[in-house]
């Protein structure tokens, strides 16, 4: 059996150490912000609650400016709002939800491949603020590719993830690989040089994350097996935030996974799709499509657990000869991340072949500009205190 092994760009190998323990963070210092901060679906409430108070205390300010101050008043009443709506604006999102990071990356196909064997495609299980959160993992032997994933709400410079997989703890990191709206993200791993054992696996993520924790680990392992079927199968990964405005172009209602490549349909036995997404909410219509097959509807509702949805469909009598494609639809969410896109088909036993696997670069974030209805809040807000400061100016010129 032959095995070629081709790269679309550089991969930096994971660094492993040998594992000292967990430095466990306390829980109890962030659980009063937690119960509160448990809905990263709307990242605009973050902006309208420190609004409305920011309103009323520069009200406040300027008619004890108006009263109090005689010199250079005129200046310093429309001015000074001005200065206060830009510093809290700047600065509230970032310390409460995380600033605005754009739109995201597409999904792409980050590896690809063919072989006697198959592909292993499991995890979970939503976000709970544990720490260390812990999935298991029973595995087939004979692993010649494996990428791990740790989707985290509310990323912010300074924040690290540290994961042990076994006896095995991966460098500590410091950024993720994607991130999108304010501060949904992704850390991606190649752990194909890590020992997986035949059978259950343990992998825990330990991090420091001011109030933002985990959405759960996946783990996508391709496997050889020279008994089973002659298998194809396309991994594709990213963030795209799926949101109903942003400045630089309108809503982003729709996301796709390419699997580019021709197929030959006829020797195809059997076909599967993975999918994992999000910050969906149950209610809020959105819609899940393979080529021009409707998989339903409200996929994005959490079942998985918190702000999760993992999903696996039998796609054998949908797929096409040629760029077989996921498209996620938003519909009536708010916010939809889609993160993850698995296509796996099975040959019939007269196919055979040898090893084949590419593997891509990670591309990079995509930014993009702050949703309209925050600048709108903004714009009302200076339009706001401008027309008071002019009626005020008035008055005191018809007294004059």
């Amino acid at each position: 059996m032959k095995t070629a092994i081709f790269c679309c760009g550089q991969i930096d190998p994971t660094q492993v150490v040998k594992a000292t323990g967990f430095n466990h963070r306390g829980h109890r210092e962030h659980r009063v912000f937690k119960s509160i901060l448990r809905v990263p679906l709307c990242p605009l409430w973050f902006y309208f609650l420190p609004m409305s108070f920011m309103s009323v205390a520069v009200l406040c300010i300027q008619l004890t400016i108006t009263k109090t101050v005689r010199f250079y008043r005129k200046l310093m009443v429309p001015v000074l709002p001005v200065a206060i709506i830009a510093i809290i604006a700047i600065f509230s999102p970032a310390a409460m939800a995380g600033e605005w990071r754009g739109s995201g990356t597409p999904l792409y196909t980050i590896a690809s491949g063919s072989l006697h064997g198959g592909v292993h495609v499991s995890g979970g299980h939503g976000l709970t603020y544990a720490d260390p959160y812990t999935e298991y993992f029973d595995l087939p032997d004979n692993i010649i590719y494996a990428r791990l994933y740790v989707p985290m709400w509310n990323y912010n410079k300074g924040d690290t993830l540290t994961v042990l997989i076994n006896d095995n703890e991966l460098k500590t990191r410091h950024e993720p690989d994607y991130i999108a709206a304010w501060g949904v993200c992704c850390y991606a791993y190649d752990v194909t040089g890590i020992v997986f054992y035949e059978g259950l696996n343990t992998i825990s993520a330990t991090y420091e994350n001011n109030n933002g924790a985990p959405y759960g680990i996946f783990l996508v392992a391709v496997y050889e097996n020279e008994s089973m079927p002659y298998t194809r199968f396309w991994i594709d990964e990213g963030n795209y935030a799926l949101s109903k405005a942003v400045a630089d172009g309108g809503a982003k209602d729709q996301g796709e996974a390419l699997f580019p490549g021709d197929v030959k349909t006829e020797t195809v036995e059997k076909a599967d799709l993975w999918t994992v997404m999000i910050a969906g909410t149950g209610g809020e219509i959105d819609e899940l499509w393979f080529n021009s097959k409707l998989l339903g509807k409200d996929v994005g509702r959490a079942k998985t657990g918190g702000y999760l949805d993992f999903d696996h469909f039998d796609v054998t009598q949908d797929i096409t000869s040629h760029n077989n494609t996921v498209i996620f639809k938003r519909g009536g969410e708010q916010y939809l991340h889609p993160f993850n896109a698995i296509l796996v088909l099975e040959h019939d036993r007269a196919v055979t072949g040898d090893t084949k696997l590419t593997v891509c670069e990670t591309q990079s974030s995509i930014r993009s500009g702050i949703p309209v209805p925050v600048i709108a809040v903004l714009a009302i807000a200076i339009i706001g205190f401008f027309l008071i400061y002019m009626k005020n100016l008035k008055k005191k010129q018809g007294r004059g």
